[in-house]
């Protein structure tokens, strides 16, 4: 097992996915380096620890049912992807492959799993010609097909790779006429290719060369179509005569694939013109060789006047400012790759953001470097993932902060104590007599009444407080900065005077009232949740006394 974990390990150091072992109950056992660049986590950090306690509640219970239960009882290639919690706080969205290590007898003594971000999709890096060139080894020069043909134009000799290439055998070939008509010979337009236009037909009439003809043709054995280029001459009769003769050679290549590829390119190559990252191509010095038109729009320049000029030309933001040469320039020597926040300054003066992919490509030793590097505009990003991250932590109908903030400023209200030695309290408001008018006048006037309950309390409250919708008719206030109960009893006064306002509702005064429970911190509990219930309960002893406001008891 050791040996294994070994082999194991020294193969998931070089993955950019994140590899986990977990012990059948889910906890880390081993991560691979990868996760602290793709969560912000060291592997110290995780092993031992509960991925449960990462995982976004709403996801928790489907990985559980549908995952982790099946692989520790022996299933695998459990595929799901799921919400993630980051160091820094943000969900990220994950894919991970689930696979369970079994003993000798069978039983699951590990689960491994092998994930990646999936949040942002990667993008197109280059065309795909040149994708192919400087991902794959030198193509081979490709072996030929060669056959000759007797003064009939029936093949009489023939090498190894024409077989093939034709899919059939060497006894098969041997025989064949030069277009025969099982293969269903077409030209490039479809339509039929007669047997005496074949090129070897065509030097045996005529004693002419002929040169890259292409041909497409049925094989069988593949039950596809296959394209192939041809090239034939005479052979000159010398002492040979008669039908067995050897009068024309013909060779040939199988030219599928770049057939194939050209189709691609012409593909690719508009996804590259259209793509909306910019996309710089530059050699080995970084001088920059081609971009592609969403580069002017990113930079606000003319692309024309970039060629032949260095990458680090780009006028960078002070923000970004000796990036390339501390970090970049290192990274693509190590690792081959950066990414990471490019902040530009465009030709216009205007900054921009950009999510930059810098790649160093070598084909192999002999072949030169390039890079290519890909500007993602993350200005608009940035602004859809700030809106996001508001609307994930406030109420959409009042733009209170809710529970989720409230648990943030919580936390900042304790510290804030601690390090002041100083108090602060929680208020708990449910507004009475709040259901008859929702029942009566309708939802859209219950929003208003809420819109118009939150203003109020707003209003009173300072800079230093916080204000929270967290229930249909519930408010939670964290006030911070007086010094006594009585302090704390005025300040929810104030409160409870300002939301008892009339206001009119379908021209009707209507008074709105409030209960509000105080709970102190430290005196009255020290998490949210005991100040919670401690400050609920005191609010209910207020509203079964008719009495606006009441303090929590201590110990209670």
């Amino acid at each position: 097992m050791a040996t294994g974990r070994s082999l194991f390990e020294r193969l998931a150091q070089n993955m950019s996915d994140v590899v986990a072992l977990h012990a059948p109950d889910g906890r880390y056992l081993w991560v691979s380096p990868s996760v602290e660049r793709i969560l912000g986590y060291s592997p110290e950090e995780l092993i031992g620890t509960d991925p449960y306690e990462l995982f976004h509640p709403s996801d928790a219970e489907s990985i559980r049912d549908q995952t982790h239960r099946p692989a520790v009882s022996g299933d695998g290639n459990i595929l799901i992807r799921y919400q993630i919690r980051r160091a820094d706080g943000a969900y990220v969205w994950f894919e991970s492959l689930t696979q369970p290590i079994m003993d000798d007898n069978g039983n699951v003594v590990e689960l491994q799993t092998t994930s990646r971000d999936v949040t942002e999709q990667r993008k197109v890096e280059k065309a795909l010609a040149e994708s192919e060139a400087l991902y794959r080894t030198a193509m081979d020069s490709l072996d030929e097909g060669v056959v000759v043909h007797d003064s009939e134009g029936r093949i009489i000799a023939h090498n190894p790779k024409s077989a093939d290439i034709l899919g059939l055998s060497d006894n098969e070939l041997n025989g064949r006429v030069s277009c025969d008509a099982s293969w269903g010979a077409i030209y490039p337009d479809g339509s039929p290719f007669p047997a005496e236009a074949h090129p070897a037909m065509v030097t045996l009439r005529t004693g002419e060369p002929c040169y890259q003809v292409l041909m497409g043709v049925y094989i069988a054995r593949w039950g596809k179509r296959r394209w192939i280029s041809i090239n034939s001459r005479s052979i000159p009769a010398g002492s040979q005569e008669g039908a067995g003769r050897a009068a024309v050679v013909a060779s040939f290549t199988d030219v599928t694939e770049s057939i194939e590829r050209e189709g691609q390119l012409q593909r690719w190559s508009e996804v590259y013109r259209s793509s909306n990252e910019a996309i710089i191509l530059a050699d080995s010095e970084g001088v920059i060789s081609e971009v592609n038109q969403a580069f002017s729009r990113v930079i606000r320049d003319d692309n024309a006047a970039w060629i032949g000029r260095h990458v680090e030309d780009l006028a960078l933001d002070s923000r970004s400012d000796g990036l390339f040469e501390s970090t970049i320039w290192p990274a693509l020597k190590v690792d081959g790759t950066w990414r990471g926040e490019l902040w530009l300054r465009d030709a216009q003066g205007g900054t921009q953001v950009t999510w930059a992919a810098i790649t160093k490509v070598q084909q192999n030793f002999a072949s030169e470097t390039h890079y290519t590097m890909i500007l993602n505009d993350f200005s608009e990003r940035q602004d859809t993932e700030e809106r996001l991250r508001y609307d994930a932590s406030h109420d959409p109908l009042t733009g209170l902060p809710n529970r989720l903030l409230l648990r943030d400023r919580f936390e900042v209200a304790v510290n804030t104590a601690k390090r002041q030695s100083c108090t602060f309290a929680c208020l708990y408001l449910d507004l009475d007599g709040f259901k008859p008018i929702n029942d009566r006048y309708g939802h859209a006037v219950g929003d208003f009444v809420l819109q118009f309950v939150a203003g109020k309390i707003s209003g009173v409250v300072r800079s230093s407080d916080t204000v929270a919708r967290i229930g249909g008719d519930e408010f939670f206030v964290i006030v911070f900065g007086l010094e006594t109960e009585s302090d704390y009893r005025a300040f929810a006064a104030r409160i409870s005077e300002a939301i008892g306002e009339r206001i009119q509702l379908d021209g009707e005064p209507v008074s709105i009232g409030g209960s509000i429970g105080i709970a102190m911190y430290p005196e009255h509990g020290k998490t949210l949740q005991a100040l919670m219930e401690a400050s609920d309960k005191a609010m209910y002893r207020a509203k079964q006394r008719r009495h606006p406001i009441d303090v929590a008891i201590a110990g209670s």
